[in-house]
């Protein structure tokens, strides 16, 4: 049982790095150290250009992609047990509605949303507004995309409206979950993950994320049973600061890709 592996990366030095190391796709976002926010239309057009071009010289999997996480703004800390962090008005819903179109229309595989009511339930009128809008720009565009539904699940309350929220997303037509399980750490969320799995009856695809290694990949496959892993394939050692083209650790990437393919 192989993993499908997504690296998130906010350059294209990352991206190339995740797709000569045989990544299935990634998730492209700026401002990886704050949470992640909508990364740029020209960032998102350069990207899918690049990858097309790596999967064209055979130095990416066919299905390589690129997916774009919609956030408008940053986080602003621990979002574990905090709904509201991904709670979001009219205006705000309507932002991200443009943003998904405008990624989309650049020629991403796929969003990355997610929006949740004061209450920490799935907000579906505004996840259903953003979805039909980057559904409206794949259609123009003659073509499909994936939407996932990522990790604002984990500021639920619990496992119960976890498990609800999964069904929930396969009514709503979501690929893909993103989710540590409601812990700091996807591993230390394997039971939550693994009820997820059930939940999901094998439409939704439920994918781990959170401090993920290389070394986790084994058990979080035994025993949550997922589907994918997400990492950041960072090192901690890499000074923020200091001047590089990338701080995604090729190595790191590479790891995780063999430890999902050797199971």
């Amino acid at each position: 049982m192989s993993l499908a592996v997504e690296i998130t990366v906010e350059d294209l030095a990352g991206l190339e790095i995740a797709a000569r190391a045989g990544a299935d796709r990634i998730e492209l976002a700026s401002d990886l150290d704050h949470g992640g926010i909508t990364p740029g239309p020209a960032l998102v057009e350069e990207a899918v250009s690049r990858s097309r071009a790596l999967v064209g010289a055979h130095e990416a999997r066919a299905h390589f992609g690129v997916h774009a996480l919609i956030r408008p703004t940053a986080s602003t800390g621990d979002f574990l047990g905090r709904p509201e962090e991904f709670a979001a008005d009219p205006r705000l819903v309507e932002r991200m509605a443009r943003e998904a179109a405008a990624v989309v229309e650049a020629g991403a595989a796929g969003v990355v949303i997610g929006v949740l009511t004061e209450d920490g339930e799935l907000d579906v009128p505004a996840l259903t507004q953003i979805r039909d809008a980057a559904l409206g720009a794949a259609s123009r565009a003659m073509r499909g995309i994936d939407v996932t539904l990522h990790r604002a699940v984990d500021a639920m309350a619990g496992r119960e409206q976890r498990v609800e929220a999964t069904r929930l997303a396969l009514t709503l037509g979501f690929a893909r979950i993103l989710t540590s399980g409601g812990a700091a750490r996807a591993l230390d969320g394997a039971e939550d993950l693994a009820a997820m799995v059930e939940a999901a009856e094998g439409v939704v695809e439920i994918m781990a994320g959170s401090g993920v290694r290389p070394v986790d990949i084994p058990d979080l496959a035994r025993r949550a049973r997922v589907d994918a892993v997400h990492t950041s394939a960072r090192s901690r050692a890499q000074d923020p600061q200091a001047p590089a083209l990338t701080r995604t650790d090729a190595a790191i990437a590479q790891a995780a890709v063999d430890a999902a393919g050797a199971l």
